[in-house]
């Protein structure tokens, strides 16, 4: 594992939310005699509608950044012990997750500092003043902690190929599919709705144009097309061939085929992992077909004969002329 990227990681993942977590610990014990009990939590516009004592929100709080912290270090290491790199984008993000539960802490400490009673308190503008505060350092956290990418200069020997000789020309195509995610959207949404329309007064007109758009979602995330030719990628899901995406072969350093996990980077559909700049279209767990990109980020699409469409990539690649390239 490289230690320089592992020192920059930990700055977001660890040092900067751990700090801020800290500082509102702080905070609220040098405050406790200036603030009411109990202290208002929570808002409805300026009107208060909840309550909890300081030092229960205290320690809520202050487990929830801790844990928070952690887990997010712990997710960092083992993505560096993968050989992967934390992008800024995702050190920004994994900063400003961990802060969140001190920005708020602080928020309704200060909107409480000083009230005579919790019905005294002030507007819950320091609570968006704090999270502002935290969205402030995640950018510092991405900036610090997120590391330079490695990227490949392009497909080695040992990447996948399917033989493909300069001059050569091929299409593949490769697709997968998953019906419960065809059938089972509309068909949740029509028990629900149905037994809403017969037990409330849920309008019947509403529950078929629930059951519909939720008939439209499943159409349009069931099936996941790629296509690979000299131009690039081409990626379509569902039945209508939306969403679409066309990666140019330019921005493609090198593919791979891979094992994705039925959970991994979100689930199903269309995903983006922000720690590991993975964009994945996927209708199923297993062979996808991975595209590393120039920026270093990557996109992962679930299809069948993930092998071959990869070795063709960087047949493709490794065949450019050089006004391609």
């Amino acid at each position: 594992m490289n230690r320089t990227r592992l020192a920059r990681a930990l700055v977001s993942t660890l040092v900067l939310p751990g700090a801020a977590t800290a500082v509102a610990a702080v905070l609220a014990g040098s405050w406790a005699g200036r603030l009411p009990d109990p202290i208002a939590t929570h808002w409805n516009g300026d009107s208060v509608n909840n309550t909890a004592s300081p030092g229960s929100i205290t320690l809520v709080m202050t487990i929830a950044g801790a844990v928070l912290t952690l887990a997010l270090t712990a997710l960092a290491i083992v993505l560096l012990r993968k050989g992967e790199s934390l992008p800024r984008l995702g050190a920004g993000v994994a900063t400003t997750i961990a802060a969140i539960p001190a920005a708020t802490l602080t928020g309704v400490l200060l909107a409480n500092l000083d009230a005579p009673d919790w019905q005294h308190a002030g507007s819950p503008l320091p609570v968006f003043l704090a999270l502002a505060g935290a969205a402030v350092l995640g950018v510092i956290g991405g900036l610090a902690g997120g590391g330079a990418v490695t990227v490949a200069a392009g497909p080695s020997a040992t990447d996948a190929t399917v033989g493909l000789r300069p001059g050569q020309r091929a299409v593949w195509v490769g697709s997968a599919s998953n019906a419960v995610l065809l059938v089972t959207p509309p068909l949740a949404a029509a028990v629900i709705t149905t037994l809403l329309a017969t037990t409330t007064s849920f309008s019947w007109t509403t529950a078929v144009l629930l059951t519909v758009l939720f008939a439209l979602v499943g159409a349009m995330t069931h099936r996941v097309q790629a296509r690979v030719d000299a131009s690039g990628v081409t990626i379509r899901m569902g039945a209508f061939g939306l969403p679409r995406r066309h990666v140019p072969l330019a921005r493609i350093t090198e593919a791979e085929p891979a094992e994705l996990s039925l959970i991994g980077d979100g689930g199903l559909g269309l995903r983006f992992n922000a720690l590991t700049g993975t964009t994945a279209y996927k209708v199923r767990g297993g062979s996808a077909l991975v595209l590393n990109l120039g920026n270093g980020r990557k996109i992962a699409v679930s299809v069948r004969d993930a092998a071959t469409g990869a070795g063709l990539v960087n047949d493709l690649l490794r065949h450019r002329s050089p006004a391609q390239k």
